[in-house]
């Protein structure tokens, strides 16, 4: 073969040689295997280079949040908000760049940026999961706050640590709010009570007493538990008495912080008066009082409307109008001789009978009747009665008691009033007597009813009594400056 035909054919095998190296190449390369693959497809992802977004970075899915030609595998903004995604909480969200409580939901859209289950809008402080109030807005929250209220007293021993001091002599800083409820007692009586309890609802609607007799708080109202309050519970008076008798009363003390229940003594009240039954009434009168106080405290615990308004075991004070008077006093420790009321029933009283016969029916050995409540820790009887029962038993009362009655009291007299008082000896705290006022100037629509003319204004006497017991109670729970009072003065209340 001559020296050009040997060139051509050399040629036309290098030719074929390398145009088959190239399908090779370009089928290895197509096939993603091979070196000639990185030539189109750098990082192998499946995407050729010319199109890929990342062409250094696997992005198979050529993911772009932020569409900005660069995609997330490369791009160190992916949602383009300006916030690098190593420092962003939600680094595909252009609306949110933090998030405080790590729930997955940007701060800019959580109703609960700190996640401490108070919404940003009640929360004083809403990026911060220790804080969420500032009662006195000082820029410190309440956790961390000595004295949340600024009222110059510090929290450990402000009775009211979100409610600055207030006077004494006047109506509390608390709005009142009211509600009738009714729940079925140890004796399984169905008891209707009234609580009175603050509030911090902006308006409300004046309540009238079962539909009878307008009062000064709002009915219904949305108890305010967020701080606790101390409890008083009231007893009306027998036969003709109701458990808002004294409402003036309630109302006061619970403008002043406390929370006041009072039960309708089933059998014993003006609705509902059985005087054949009274004899057993009387003793479970006492047993009402209790039944109450165990009642609001169970509605303090758990979700209930109450739930953190009361510490039940801070105990309560008891105080209570004629029949209540002796309710209290009997609550409080005063106790019924069995041998009295056998005296008495040899006299021919069947009342002593029927109650003692009773109680010895239950308590075969009893010498006496003891129905006390030792969590009760202040008394207040207002012209107390003593059932035609309490004599020296009366003694046992072993808690403070401040006794308030008239000079003109036809039912409750001054000799049976003074015969308690006696009694009492060294428990008795304070006795107040008023000039010129009659039973029913403690249960005013009494005196509608029964008439208190040519007395002392009933104003006169609400004021007194009102401010009687508020620094009696106060005194007893040691609040700020307590010691500093003294009971009310005027020519219409001699203290004895």
């Amino acid at each position: 073969m001559c020296p050009s035909r040997l060139i051509m054919e050399s040629n036309r095998r290098t030719v074929g040689v390398g145009l088959g190296i190239v399908t090779i190449l370009l089928v290895s390369a197509f096939a993603g295997i091979g070196p000639a693959a990185t030539l189109f497809d750098g990082d192998q992802d499946g995407v050729y280079n010319w199109s890929d977004n990342c062409p250094n970075s696997r992005n198979e899915n050529q993911i772009d949040t932020d569409l900005d030609s660069f995609g997330n595998a490369c791009d160190d903004d992916d949602d383009g908000d300006g916030v690098m995604d190593v420092e962003d909480a939600l680094p595909l969200d252009m609306t949110e760049t933090l998030d405080l409580d790590s729930d997955g939901i940007g701060d800019n859209s959580d109703l609960d940026r700190d996640g401490d289950g108070i919404q940003n809008s009640n929360d004083a402080f809403p990026g911060d999961f220790e804080e969420q109030l500032d009662t006195d807005s000082d820029g410190i929250g309440n956790n961390a706050d000595l004295d949340d209220d600024e009222d110059g007293v510090n929290d450990s021993a402000d009775p009211f640590p979100l409610t600055a001091n207030w006077g004494y002599n006047q109506t509390g800083p608390y709005t009142v709010g009211t509600q009738e409820l009714t729940f079925i007692s140890s004796t399984d009586i169905e008891l209707t009570v009234q609580v009175w309890y603050p509030t911090s609802d902006d308006e409300g609607e004046q309540v009238i007493y079962d539909r009878v007799w307008p009062g000064n708080a709002w009915e219904d109202a949305i108890p305010d538990c967020s701080e606790s309050h101390p409890v008083i519970l009231y007893s009306h008076g027998t036969g003709s008495g109701l458990r808002w008798m004294s409402a003036f009363l309630t109302e006061y003390l619970t403008s002043h912080g406390f929370i006041v229940v009072a039960p309708d003594h089933a059998g014993d009240h003006f609705q509902n008066f059985d005087a054949e039954a009274l004899p057993i009434t009387l003793l479970r009168r006492p047993i009402d009082i209790r039944d109450a106080f165990d009642w609001i405290s169970n509605q303090s615990q758990g979700d209930g409307q109450f739930s953190g308004c009361t510490i039940p075991d801070d105990g309560y004070a008891v105080m209570g109008h004629s029949g209540g008077g002796y309710t209290s006093l009997v609550a409080s420790g005063a106790t019924i001789l069995i041998d009295d009321l056998t005296t008495h029933c040899d006299e021919g009283y069947s009342h002593h009978c029927s109650m003692r016969d009773h109680w010895l029916s239950l308590h075969p050995d009893a010498v006496e009747i003891d129905l006390s409540d030792n969590r009760i820790w202040g008394t207040i009887g207002l012209a107390p009665w003593t059932g035609f029962v309490l004599e020296d038993g009366v003694s046992n009362v072993d808690n403070p008691i401040l006794i308030l009655t008239g000079d003109v009291d036809e039912t409750t007299n001054l000799t049976m009033v003074n015969g308690i008082v006696g009694d009492l000896d060294e428990n008795l705290t304070q006795y107040g007597v008023f000039t010129a006022v009659g039973h029913y100037h403690f249960a005013p629509i009494g005196c509608d009813f029964y008439g208190c003319v040519n007395n002392t204004d009933i104003e006169i006497v609400k004021s007194l009594t009102n401010q009687s017991a508020l620094v009696f109670f106060a005194q007893l729970l040691d609040w700020p400056n307590s010691s500093e009072l003294n009971m009310p003065q005027s020519e219409y209340l001699t203290w004895l």
